[in-house]
C-alpha cells in the first residue's frame, strides 16, 4: 500500500486520547491528555510523503514534576513538518529551523518559570542537545504519542489478508534503560462494511533489550539480589483505516510491569473528527 500523489493536499483532523499510570518503588504518578491534531500530505520530497501535523490545543491533568515541563514544552510540537523514512515511520524533520528558533523565544520563560526546580538546569541542557540534532530528535519523535499512531510503519508495506507481517516498535525512556525494544505481528483484514482493520501484537525483543541494566538497577534499589527483575509486557495496536493512507481510528495499549517494582500502563485513542454541515 503505497501513499498516491493524487492524494497531495488532503488533509484530516483528530482528536487525540492518552492515559497514562506510572508507579515505581512508592512513587504514583497518572496523567491524562487531550489533543486536537491536524494532518496535512503537503507534498513529497524525493517521492517521500512529507505531513505536516499541527497540534494547536493541547491539555494535561497532571502538572508536577516532569509533566510540568512537557506541557511547558508542548509549543515546541505544535508544528512539525516530517517525511516517512523507508519503514513508514517518522524519517527527518524538515522544520527542524523553525523549531529550534520557538525554543530560543520560549527558553527565557522557561528558565524564569523553573527558577527554583532543582535538576533545571539538566532539563534545559537536555533540550537543547536534542534540538541541536536533527536525527536525535526525529529519534525521540519516531515511537512517542501521537506520531507512532499516525505513522506506525505500515503505510508503506503491502498486506494480503491475513498474513502477518513483522515490524518494530519502543516503548522509549524506559528505567535503566534507553527504551523498550518490541518486535511486532501485524495482520490486516477485512469488515463487512469494505473497511480495513490491521492488527498488531507485541513482545519484548529480548536480543536487543538491555535487561541486564535493568536486573542491576532493580537489585540496587531493592537491596536484594533475589528480587524479581523480568520485565513483562502487553502490547497491541489497531488501526481502522478510512483510505489510505489516511486512519478512521488508531489506538494502542501497553502494560510493563516488573512485579513488585514497576508498573507502566498507557492506552492512547487517536480518532477522526468529521466535521458536520451547518443547517
Amino acid at each position: 500500500m503505497q501513499v498516491n500523489t493524487d492524494n497531495k493536499g488532503e488533509f484530516r483532523k483528530y482528536t487525540f486520547l492518552r492515559e497514562e499510570r506510572y508507579q515505581f518503588q512508592g512513587l504514583r504518578n497518572e496523567n491524562y491528555i487531550e489533543a486536537e491534531l491536524k494532518v496535512t500530505l503537503s507534498s513529497f520530497e524525493q517521492e517521500k510523503p512529507v505531513f505536516t501535523v499541527e497540534m494547536p490545543l493541547y491539555r494535561q491533568t497532571n502538572t508536577e514534576g516532569m509533566y510540568k515541563w512537557v506541557g511547558d514544552l508542548h509549543q515546541l510540537r505544535e508544528k512539525i513538518v516530517c517525511t516517512l523514512n523507508e519503514n513508514g515511520q517518522l524519517g527527518k524533520i524538515i522544520n527542524i529551523d523553525e523549531v529550534q528558533n520557538k525554543w530560543r523565544e520560549i527558553k527565557p520563560k522557561i528558565i524564569l518559570k523553573h527558577r527554583n526546580e532543582r535538576y533545571r538546569e539538566i532539563f534545559i541542557k537536555g533540550v537543547e542537545e536534542l534540538l541541536e540534532d536533527g536525527k536525535r530528535l526525529a529519534e525521540a519523535f519516531r515511537f512517542a504519542m501521537p506520531y507512532q499512531l499516525l505513522f506506525p510503519g505500515i503505510h508503506l508495506k503491502e498486506f494480503k489478508k491475513n498474513q502477518i507481517i513483522s515490524g518494530y516498535r519502543e516503548l522509549p525512556n524506559f528505567i535503566a534503560a534507553k527504551s523498550v525494544p518490541i518486535t511486532t505481528e501485524e495482520k490486516i483484514s477485512e469488515l463487512e462494511d469494505g473497511r480495513y482493520q490491521i492488527d498488531v501484537k507485541g513482545s519484548i525483543d529480548e536480543n536487543r533489550f538491555e535487561q541486564d541494566k535493568v536486573t542491576a538497577m532493580i537489585r540496587i534499589l531493592k537491596n536484594r539480589p533475589r528480587v524479581p527483575t523480568l520485565l513483562q509486557l502487553n502490547y497491541m495496536e489497531r488501526y481502522l483505516l478510512e483510505e489510505w493512507p489516511w486512519s478512521e481510528q488508531s489506538m494502542c495499549m501497553s502494560l510493563a510491569q516488573i512485579p513488585g517494582s514497576l508498573y507502566r500502563e498507557e492506552k492512547n485513542i487517536l480518532k477522526a473528527i468529521h466535521d458536520r454541515p451547518t443547517a
